[in-house]
């Protein structure tokens, strides 16, 4: 398998997303503690 088509392939595009998805989850969270939202209702 050459490099251009481990990038194509589609369990590593699946695996890639998903660690996009919990890093960009991890990053509202600390946004949110470090710089809460002014319009959001205390829970």
């Amino acid at each position: 398998m050459t490099t251009g088509d481990f990038d194509r392939y589609g369990a590593t595009r699946r695996t890639l997303r998903a660690f996009i998805a919990s890093y960009e989850g991890l990053v509202r969270t600390v946004r949110d503690v470090l710089v809460p939202d002014p319009d959001a209702r205390p829970t």
